[in-house]
């Protein structure tokens, strides 16, 4: 059905040109010499323009076949790409100096007194047309697919009036500056703390304690084994009952719910229960990161016998909330794998007893270590929120854009100049 005041069109009517660039040699940037450039067929991806995506123009017989340049209020759409990736477009606001398009790259120039550039290029990053596009994908090889100019032009949609075009434009393009500076907001914060972890767990920089003076002293080296000891805690087997199954994400990305299964579909019957504070290392996937904290969720879970669990011998000498950050460190992955041995990665043996020979470097005092945890905690927390804020703006736009593209929700025009 066709929204009150709506056309049925198709793309070709709305667009003056749909063109695409030259394939040419280049290289990547970083060349102080180079004056032109050329997109990367990354620079587009989920609707959004990435401008520094571009790689580098040199010799100058390859300058002069470039056609192509980047304009202001264009849509540069993806030709050909992965099956997911292919007819991936965005909305480009400024015009790009000396850059160009690729061979794998178009550039749509809308009738500007028909339709609102920014308008078509939502209805282009729409899931709906992302989905049309994908399927309308051809091409030999598995790994890459093509769409044709037909495909594009011969796309139908519904059309609203002009002012209504960018009264939806504007809505939406708020939403977007929403999520940029969430975004913005969230890659600072992940930064800082990086920062932060680069700075308090080498001792470069020193917190204050709880008299307001600033920790001093220098840290102790120990053995692994002189501060962490294994805990195991077999559970007693029951066909009957459910198994609440952890396990540990690879870089250091934390301890996640697997699955729920009932005893009789486990065919590993070697289970241990996990308890809050718990450390965990996958013996088998220890060498890319899969270690981390049992958090207080999880309290009473299982894990299998795969997977180590560890408990300070004395908590008054290590806290496991710091040994747990820690352990995030590019120095423990290498430590992990100087204790492990076998021909391919993937396949690596973890030698635990090797391990726990391992030295590291810890504040002397509790306290130290206590409020390190604390301050890496609460960064990590700051971006877990905004992490969440990002992703709810992205899926409430989303349903936005659904409603307002199909004319399911109509919007005031009123105070828009046509």
């Amino acid at each position: 059905m066709v929204p009150e005041g709506w056309t049925e069109e198709y793309v070709k009517g709305l667009v003056r040109s749909l063109d695409s660039g030259v394939s040419v040699n280049s290289e990547d940037d970083g060349n102080e010499n180079a004056t032109h450039k050329i997109l990367k067929t990354s620079c587009v991806s989920h609707g959004y323009f990435k401008s520094d995506e571009t790689k580098s123009v040199i010799e100058q017989s390859e300058i002069a076949r470039l056609r192509e340049p980047v304009i202001a209020n264009s849509i540069i759409i993806s030709r050909m790409n992965t099956p997911a990736l292919v007819g991936a477009n965005a909305y480009v606001e400024t015009a790009l100096n000396n850059t160009y398009l690729p061979d794998r790259l178009w550039q749509i120039k809308t009738k500007n007194k028909v339709v609102e550039v920014r308008w078509l290029a939502y209805w282009f990053g729409s899931a709906h047309t992302r989905y049309r596009l994908s399927n309308l994908g051809t091409g030999t090889s598995g790994s890459m697919k093509n769409i044709t100019k037909s495909d594009v032009l011969n796309l139908s949609l519904l059309v609203p009036p002009l002012p209504e075009q960018k009264k939806i434009a504007q809505i939406l393009s708020t939403w977007d500056k929403a999520i940029t500076t969430t975004e913005q907001l969230l890659a600072n914060s992940q930064q800082q703390k990086k920062a932060l972890m680069q700075q308090l767990l080498t001792g470069k920089k020193r917190l204050l304690n709880k008299n307001g003076d600033r920790f001093s002293g220098e840290w102790k080296v120990v053995e692994i084994g002189r501060v962490l000891k294994e805990v195991k805690r077999p559970v007693d087997w029951d066909d009957d009952a459910e198994y609440k199954l952890l396990s540990v994400k690879r870089r250091s990305e934390g301890v996640v719910l697997r699955e729920v299964l009932k005893g009789s579909d486990i065919l590993t019957k070697k289970m241990n229960v996990a308890h809050s504070g718990d450390f965990l290392i996958s013996k088998m996937q220890i060498v890319h990161g899969a270690a981390g904290l049992v958090s207080n969720e999880f309290d009473g879970f299982h894990v299998s016998d795969s997977y180590i669990s560890l408990i300070p011998k004395d908590e008054c000498k290590l806290d496991i909330h710091f040994f747990a950050w820690f352990a995030k460190q590019k120095l423990m992955y290498h430590i992990a794998f100087l204790c492990s041995y076998g021909v391919h990665i993937e396949k690596m043996t973890f030698n635990f007893k090797l391990f726990l020979k391992e030295k590291i470097w810890v504040p002397a005092s509790i306290e130290e270590q206590q409020k390190i945890a604390t301050v890496l905690s609460s960064a990590e927390q700051e971006i877990s929120a905004l992490q969440q804020k990002l992703d709810a703006l992205k899926q409430e736009k989303k349903a936005l854009m659904q409603q307002l593209l199909t004319g399911k929700r109509r919007v005031k025009v009123d105070e828009v100049a046509a």
